[in-house]
């Protein structure tokens, strides 16, 4: 990242990112963006350090909502690869490159991948661009990828790993079911448009009957809905909701969720905690009327 002495305020830095101030501040106490140089309670300077990784960071989001430990991942790859590629190029033999080394550039090509699946789209990004952005030659991509297809399913399969990973993380200090439940619902909501992209072009496949497509589709939908399932039937063994089959409920939920989510992606009537309070009302007191 590009250092310089120029001293910006805090409104300088607003200006010329176009990032509100309390989206600065976030970034920095969540370690995205180095700490400014404090010169009261209220006041601090910035520099070209801290416009740049601004910059840096909307160039990553692409005009999409990423969770922050994801965009800080991206940004700490982003960061490592720098340089790589020639030293790739000019040190040992790929071939002869340890297992450690060999998995974090397995990484690097699936990293870049994913960032441009999901900015220009499967069919729009070229072997070439994946190439470029990682830093390595396409005779490198060759040695860990049959082709881009394969590197999609990959991507895919990190992408949910990583939501999967992030999602339990958030639900993990909940023991109460309806509490992890709301969880787990608002996280959806908030981030369905930074992985829908990647599993709407997985849908995408699915209509030109690719079996692999399919295979993976599967795949992914049962890894997110097994722990829905699981807090399920968990709930029903502690009597707080009806023992209902718990495969069909999950389905039924995550239906609810996704078109809730799409809706919220284009009507700004509503915010997640709004849609979230009212699928969970739908859902405990349903749509009866009761009559004393």
């Amino acid at each position: 990242m590009k250092t310089d002495t120029k001293v910006l305020r805090i409104s300088d830095l607003e200006r010329l990112s176009g990032v509100p101030r309390h989206t600065i501040h976030h970034y920095i106490r969540h370690g995205l963006l180095p700490q400014p140089v404090k010169t009261g309670k209220t006041s601090a300077y910035y520099n070209e350090a801290h416009l740049e990784g601004l910059k840096t960071i909307q160039e990553i989001k692409g005009g999409l909502r990423l969770p922050l430990p994801y965009l800080k991942r991206l940004l700490e790859e982003r960061g490592s690869t720098s340089g790589e590629g020639e030293e790739a190029r000019t040190g040992p033999r790929e071939e002869d490159l340890g297992m450690e080394v060999k998995e974090r550039r397995r990484r690097e090509i699936r990293e870049a991948a994913l960032e441009l699946f999901v900015r220009k789209g499967y069919d729009g990004t070229k072997i070439q661009d994946i190439t470029s952005r990682a830093g390595v030659s396409v005779g490198t991509f060759y040695l860990y990828y049959r082709d881009k297809k394969e590197l999609f399913m990959d991507a895919v399969d990190a992408l949910v790993q990583n939501v999967v990973e992030i999602l339990e993380e958030a639900v993990s200090q909940d023991s109460d079911p309806f509490r992890k439940a709301i969880r787990t619902a608002r996280f959806y909501l908030d981030n369905y448009s930074w992985f829908s992209v990647i599993i709407n072009q997985l849908r995408g496949m699915m209509v030109t009957e690719n079996p692999d497509a399919c295979r993976k589709y599967v795949s992914l939908h049962k890894r997110i809905a097994d722990p829905i399932v699981r807090e399920l039937r968990n709930a029903a063994k502690r009597g707080l909701i009806r023992d209902l089959d718990p495969e069909l409920l999950a389905r039924a939920v995550m239906g609810i969720v996704e078109f809730t989510a799409i809706f919220l992606s284009y009507d700004d009537r509503y915010d997640s905690g709004e849609a979230v309070a009212f699928i969970v009302d739908l859902l405990m007191n349903g749509l009866r009327i009761s009559r004393k």
